[in-house]
This record gives structure tokens, C-alpha cells and sequence, in this order.
């Protein structure tokens, strides 16, 4: 068995708490210096169930910081330590704040004594004054005292033994005495309470010779103003009424405004007046606008379009006219050019002609705003460039029937091979459904058909293959496998060799004989050894990537195997409870 058990430690630092890790019946101590608030110099023991191997509670028992205050004289007060009485239940002194109760000296207030006398004659500072002492001593010097007072004219004085001090109340103010309170009031007067005065009233009050309401009324204030128009009069009560000066609609227009203590009201024109009579004039000169019903201008003819003029005069020209139903304009071409050189026809625009030419070809661009639409049976474009930001061509696009109309798609092309220009074609052929490339084919339709010419992809270069039921990084990068059945490598010489490293993450069943050059290590199902130590305790190694082996070193009986502070696990003849 082991030599020497040791409890549970705590050898540096300091620490507030008591150790939480026990288990039941387990011993902790802590040698660290003990004071009153570090927990050192103290044993602890682990009480109540456990839970998890950590006991329920943890008691203080004993240590030295306890022993320690019970090391002095018994019947002595002693600075931190423990009270210890002598023989007689006595100790020779015990101070409480600033009160020391001992015979002489102390850093608090001695008592020596305590008094009975109710006179106190000759009483100390070291005495203590009994409670009936101090009562009789009140009761018979306080019957001799006076209270002395005085007012804003006369004084007085009061025994306070046997006279009382009474407060009367003068002209409106009563006083009223009960128990140990006095009551001054303010006498009510004849006026009821409330608010006197409004727009249309003055307020009157009479005044008594103590300031106070002793009467409350209002006067009555009326005025009135008259007004006259062209036509018709009214009085405006000043107190009630507004005074409005309204104008006509679109021909009079008023507006109010008040600055300081003026009020002023500007009468004008609008800005758009209407007039719903005639107005006959000569010249009229709009500086915006002006909105009319209806005009007629004298000197304009039937049917001619009206333009603006010098001066801004309105005037019309044979050569444009327009008789409601067409618009003519003189004998010549038609041109619309806009400042920006732009020209804008809104609804449809339909041009008949052979040939429609817009713009030049060789300066000029056209741009269609909107969708295209061709129709007809041929569309040919003679661009050198075309450039197309859909990133979909959609070919045969109105195909509607479920039935192959025979006819391949794709993109025809010419090129030249130095000696003819051949036509060539990649794209889906409808036969076999597969997309396909010839590079030279004589056609006579849309329907292309095989020897098929040869294809590069990447780095795949390929003439013509079966590869059957393999796929290669088809469902995944660097991926071998099949759509059915499973996958067979075999070789001419009945041997397969992998240079590089061989993952296998399903089973691997070997029906012949492993050889292992290397011992096979614990990562991969091994034991990383080729051999075992005799009479040893097996161990991994501290990577746990091996085993190791722990032998008695000390050779003697009782040795165990346990872990030491590292966590490493070690033989040794000491159960150490270890820290905490």
C-alpha cells in the first residue's frame, strides 16, 4: 500500500471561498497565512450527497488560525484573539466603541462608577447616571423655568409650571386651540367667490381697512360701428362682429395684414382676370399668358396655318395651309429638323416604298427603341460586327407541334480552306440528338448529317470514344464513377499501382494477404507499435497517436498508477489529494 496519503492542499495565493471540488468525507486545507477574511490556516471537509462526485456542502472545522486565538492568558483581553474568562467568569477589561470598561487608562472612556445622587453633585466623566437619577433631576429643576416673549409692541412671560399662552386672533382672523395645535383662520367676508370681468364687463371691488374684498360687481361696456357701401349699410359690433372687404372672383382680389398696431387692407386686380362680357381693344400685349374663349383677328385668311410673325405678330402664308383634313406645304420636299437634330412622331408611322433607306450607311446610326419585328423570309445583314447583349439566342423559337419537322439547329457558316470556301455547321442534329460540328458539308436544307468533324474541349481532344457507363468529374471534380453497375481497374499483369496517397471512405474488403512495411498507426485502426513491454501498464503516448507503457520504477509493494499535475499519469507510492 502507498506510504503516505496526503489531503487535499492550497499552498499559494489566497483565496475568499472555501474549496468547491470535494467530495464527501474529503479533507482540504489551506496553509496559506490565515487572517480573518483569506480563508488561510483553515481545514475544510466535504458533507451531505454528492452530486457528480462534488459533495453538497463543504464544512469549516478547525486550523490553525482558530488555535491561534485562543493562545494567551485566560481572564486577559487580548488584541485578535478569542474572549477566555479566568476562574471567576472575570477579564480585566472590555472596551465597545468609544466606551472602555476597566480600571484605569484604555484608548476609550473609563466608567469607574455609577450614580444614584439626584442632585448629580460632583459627578465625573468616568460616571454613569442612573434613569430615575436623571428623571428627578428634570423633574425638579424644570418647574422653574419661564417662557419669555414679545410682540411688535409690549412684552410677556409665561410660567411655564402653571400659566398657559393664549393667541387671540384681531379684526377678521380667529384662532382655534385643540390639543397641541393652533389654528389661525382669516374671517370670510360678504363677496362670493369667483371671477369678475369679461370682454363685455368691467370688474368693480370695495376694499375694508384691512385690505380684504368686502364687495364685487361689473359695469357693462358696449360699441358699435357703422358701415356704408355703394349700396346698403350694417353696424359691426366691435366686441362680437369681424369687418370683412371681400373682392369679386377673378376680377377683384383683396388681402388683409396687420403690422405692429396697423392694419391695412390692399385692394388689386388678380393675376388672371376674367371678364364674361367683350372686351373690344386694339392692341393686346401678354406679358405670360392669357386665356381667351374665343378671338377673331381680322386680317387672317381662311385655312392657312397661323404662325408668329415680327414682333410677335400673328400672321399666316399660302404655301401652309391646312383645310381639316390635310396639310399642305408648298411645292416641295417635306423637312423636320429639331435643334437637336432629332425628330419625334408620336403613334404609328406607316412608310410604303420598295426600298426604305433610314439614314446613311456609312455615317449614320439608327437606333429602335422598343422590340424589332421582322417579317418576311429572309433577313440579311451586312455587318462586319454585330453585337448582341441577350445572353440566350433562342433558334426555331415558333415551333409549336410535337412533331420533328426533321431540320437540325444551330449556326451555318462559311470560311475559307485556301483552295474553295466551305460551308460549315455546329450545332443540334435532330437525328440522333446530340450536338454536333462538320466543317465542310454540301447542303441543300437545313438537315446536316455525319461523317462528323473532329472536336477539341479544353484539354480534351477527342476523335470518337464509347466510354459506356463511366463518368470522369461528372458528379464531382476529380471523380471516377458509373451509371450502373460498379467500377473494375484491372491490368494486363494483375497489378495496380497507386503513387499517391489511397483514400478509402467505404468499406475495403481484402480477400489476399496485407503487408505493411510500416507499423500501422492508431489513426487508422492500429496500435502504432510492432511489440509490447513485459509487465507494464499499457498507456497512449502523449499525442495519443501510439501506445506506451508505464513499469514500476521504484520496485516496491503498492505502487499505483495515478496522474500528476501535468495530467500525465505516472507510478508512485504517495496518494497526493492534491490542490485546490
Amino acid at each position: 500500500m502507498a506510504n503516505l496519503t496526503r489531503i487535499k492542499i492550497l499552498t499559494t495565493g489566497s483565496t475568499t471561498t472555501a474549496p468547491s471540488n470535494l467530495k464527501t468525507g474529503e479533507l482540504a486545507y489551506s496553509y496559506v497565512a490565515g487572517t480573518q477574511s483569506n480563508n488561510g490556516d483553515r481545514l475544510y471537509v466535504g458533507t451531505g450527497t454528492e452530486t457528480n462526485g462534488i459533495a453538497a456542502s463543504v464544512d469549516l472545522i478547525g486550523g490553525k488560525y482558530f488555535t491561534g486565538l485562543l493562545d494567551h492568558v485566560h481572564g486577559t483581553a487580548t488584541a485578535n484573539s478569542a474572549v477566555i474568562l479566568d476562574g471567576n467568569l472575570h477579564i480585566d477589561q472590555i472596551n465597545i466603541g468609544t466606551l472602555a470598561l476597566e480600571s484605569s487608562g484604555g484608548s476609550g472612556q473609563t466608567v469607574n462608577s455609577i450614580v444614584t445622587d439626584t442632585t448629580l453633585s460632583g459627578v465625573a466623566d468616568t460616571d454613569l447616571v442612573t434613569a430615575l437619577a436623571v428623571k428627578t433631576y428634570i423633574d425638579t429643576n424644570i418647574t422653574a423655568q419661564d417662557l419669555d416673549f414679545t410682540g411688535d409692541s409690549g412684552t410677556g412671560a409665561v410660567d411655564l409650571d402653571s400659566q398657559s399662552l393664549a393667541i387671540s386672533g384681531d379684526t377678521g382672523i380667529t384662532t382655534t386651540a385643540s390639543g397641541q395645535t393652533i389654528t389661525i383662520d382669516l374671517d370670510d367676508t360678504a363677496v362670493t367667490p369667483g371671477s369678475y370681468g369679461s370682454q363685455t364687463a368691467i370688474p368693480t371691488f370695495t376694499v375694508d381697512q384691512q385690505g380684504r374684498l368686502t364687495a364685487a360687481g361689473t359695469v357693462a361696456v358696449a360699441t358699435s360701428l357703422t358701415v356704408d357701401g355703394d349700396s346698403g349699410t350694417g353696424d359691426v359690433d366691435l366686441l362680437t362682429d369681424d369687418l370683412q372687404i371681400l373682392g369679386t372672383a377673378n376680377e377683384i382680389e383683396t388681402v388683409s395684414s396687420k403690422t405692429g398696431t396697423d392694419v391695412q387692407v390692399q385692394i388689386g386686380l388678380p393675376t388672371n382676370v376674367t371678364i364674361a362680357g367683350e372686351l373690344d381693344v386694339d392692341v393686346i400685349d401678354v406679358a405670360t399668358s392669357a386665356a381667351l374663349a374665343s378671338a377673331t383677328v381680322e386680317d387672317l385668311t381662311d385655312n392657312r396655318v397661323v404662325i408668329a410673325g415680327t414682333g410677335g405678330e400673328l400672321e399666316d402664308d399660302a404655301n401652309f395651309t391646312f383645310d381639316g383634313t390635310e396639310l399642305a406645304v408648298g411645292v416641295d420636299k417635306f423637312t423636320v429638323q429639331a435643334a437637336d437634330g432629332a425628330t419625334v412622331i408620336d403613334g404609328d408611322l406607316t412608310v410604303n416604298g420598295s426600298n426604305i433607306n433610314l439614314g446613311n450607311g456609312l455615317s449614320d446610326n439608327v437606333i429602335i427603341s422598343g422590340n424589332l419585328t421582322v417579317q418576311g423570309t429572309t433577313t440579311t445583314v451586312e455587318s462586319t460586327t454585330i453585337t448582341i447583349d441577350d445572353p440566350v439566342i433562342a433558334l426555331a423559337d415558333n415551333t409549336t407541334s410535337n412533331t420533328s419537322d426533321g431540320l437540325d439547329r444551330g449556326v451555318r457558316f462559311k470560311w475559307g480552306t485556301g483552295s474553295a470556301v466551305a460551308t460549315g455547321f455546329f450545332g443540334f442534329d435532330i437525328q440522333t440528338e446530340r450536338f454536333v460540328f462538320t466543317k465542310d458539308e454540301t447542303v441543300t436544307s437545313d438537315d446536316f448529317s455525319s461523317p462528323w468533324s473532329d472536336v477539341e474541349f479544353g484539354d480534351v481532344y477527342a476523335t470518337g470514344a464509347d466510354i459506356g457507363n463511366i463518368q470522369i468529374g461528372i458528379t464531382g471534380d476529380n471523380e471516377i464513377d458509373t451509371t450502373t453497375g460498379g467500377l473494375t481497374i484491372d491490368s494486363a499483369t494483375g497489378e495496380t499501382t497507386v503513387d499517391d496517397n489511397l483514400t478509402v471512405t467505404g468499406d475495403l474488403d481484402v480477400t489476399g494477404t496485407v503487408t505493411l512495411t510500416n507499423d500501422l498507426a492508431v489513426i487508422h485502426g492500429g496500435t502504432g507499435v510492432s511489440s509490447f513491454t513485459g509487465d507494464a501498464v499499457i498507456i497512449s503516448n502523449g499525442a495519443g497517436t501510439a501506445l506506451s507503457y508505464l513499469t514500476s520504477s521504484l520496485g516496491t509493494v503498492g505502487d499505483i498508477v495515478q496522474f500528476n499535475a501535468s495530467g500525465v499519469p505516472v507510478v508512485s507510492n504517495i496518494i497526493d489529494g492534491g490542490t485546490y
